[in-house]
């Protein structure tokens, strides 16, 4: 499987499973980016800690990867849901 489609694949799944725990969803463009942004700030935060709080240690520094791809899915997953409430 190719990576982009592994991608697509987790997106999805934090997607739905955003739906599931969140169902409700403004409506209100800018109530909507505004989850869109806390999520991408959350992604940055994420960043900055791996490039300036890099812990030592493969663990460590793994642990640092997985969060911002987590931060990253959650963030692709808001914007997605951003796109199909945009009337």
């Amino acid at each position: 499987m190719s990576k982009r489609i592994e991608i697509w694949q987790q997106i999805e799944i934090e997607l739905r499973n955003a739906k599931k725990k969140f169902p409700g969803w403004p409506d209100h463009p800018a109530a909507q980016a505004g989850i869109v942004c806390e999520k991408s700030g959350e992604l940055m935060k994420a960043c900055l800690q791996w490039k300036y709080e890099r812990g030592e240690g493969d663990l460590i520094q793994q642990w640092q990867r997985e969060q911002m791809k987590k931060e990253a899915l959650q963030t692709a997953a808001m914007a997605i849901r951003f796109l199909e409430n945009l009337k």
